[in-house]
């Protein structure tokens, strides 16, 4: 089978530090095009990964045959458009996450994808890391029992990307867009996408005035569980921290570091697995599985993956947070 012809459109941190080098070490794919506008920037990263076929433009791009997928690394207020260019003109598609700025904006890629026959998928790449794939074979095969309650934090100093701030996006819209969507997104992911009946957030602008640089989220779901997120850029601690926290009636997990407790007679047993990876390791892997993952759905390898079916159902999530936050009071769905 020949080799997939992908086109990196953006040629930030995001395509310099992981989709460029990476994608160099994926079996059934090359990098045949790259799309930026700074043109030193083009020709030098063009230079440093052979890449010949070099466009000023997404939309010279596009319109290039010998590009069947393009991996979309611009800024988050640009995917929509840059998205919906890519499916009309024949291309399946990769987005940096968040896929869009709002659920509207998702449900038309979504609408359009299905019109014309191709994949997009948003590179959620936490689904990917090691202890997260381990966890969500070990909730779903109901080794911690029926999970009802899951808590997930994330606190950072600073926003993802500094490109964000200003932007359309981060005009209106701050740290849930950033940190929020990726803690939704797993923990509906490792539940199977379960039914949300209510969404309760309540916001702070703290450090960046213009934006909720904290986020506080309580989901219910219609079989009466509880998803409990919080993010922020500005909590005053030392050093970045990621929790992620699932309680079943038969069993416990945590993570990071990935700590699993089943219930034995009364007792409680450990599961946790050995573990010989750093977070930073784990992390770092979980952009190339998530690449290989996406070569893996367009070769027909897999069904697997962050579709943007799947994540049209969480960016209504975000946007039910805006909303409630806004009111003050819970949302029902």
């Amino acid at each position: 089978m020949d080799d997939i012809r992908l086109g990196v459109i953006g040629g930030g941190a995001i395509a310099q530090i992981i989709h460029l080098p990476l994608l160099k070490k994926i079996r059934g794919v090359k990098v045949v095009a790259l799309s930026e506008q700074d043109s030193q920037k083009l020709q030098a990263l063009g230079k440093q990964h052979a890449i010949t076929r070099l466009y000023k433009s997404a939309e010279e791009m596009l319109g290039d045959p010998e590009v069947d997928v393009v991996d979309i690394c611009t800024s988050t207020d640009s995917h929509f458009e840059i998205a919906r260019a890519a499916i009309a003109a024949g291309k399946n598609v990769l987005v940096e996450k968040p896929p869009t700025v709002n659920h509207e904006e998702c449900e038309a890629l979504a609408r359009l994808a299905a019109e014309k026959g191709k994949v997009v998928l948003a590179a959620m790449n936490n689904r990917f890391r090691s202890d997260f794939m381990m966890l969500k074979s070990y909730v779903s095969d109901k080794q911690l029992g029926d999970v009802f309650y899951v808590n997930a934090a994330w606190h950072k100093q600073e926003p993802s990307t500094k490109m964000h701030v200003g932007s359309r996006s981060q005009s209106e819209r701050g740290v849930m867009l950033d940190l929020g969507v990726v803690l939704i997104d797993l923990a509906l992911w490792l539940l199977d996408f379960p039914d949300i009946s209510a969404v309760n957030a309540a916001f702070f602008s703290r450090r960046y005035k213009n934006v909720e640089d904290i986020a506080l989220v309580t989901l219910r779901t219609k079989k009466g569980g509880m998803i409990r997120l919080d993010a922020s850029w500005g909590i005053q601690q030392p050093e970045e921290s990621f929790r992620f926290e699932v309680y079943g009636t038969n069993g416990t997990a945590t993570l990071s570091p990935l700590l699993l407790h089943h219930k034995v007679k009364d007792e409680l047993v450990s599961l946790t697995p050995i573990q010989n990876s750093k977070f930073e390791n784990v992390f770092k892997r979980s952009y190339e599985t998530e690449l290989t993952n996406f070569v893996r759905f367009l070769s027909g390898v897999t069904s697997e993956g962050p579709t943007i079916g799947q994540m049209c159902k969480v960016m209504k999530i975000v946007d039910a947070s805006y909303t409630s936050a806004k009111r003050e009071n819970a949302l029902r769905l």
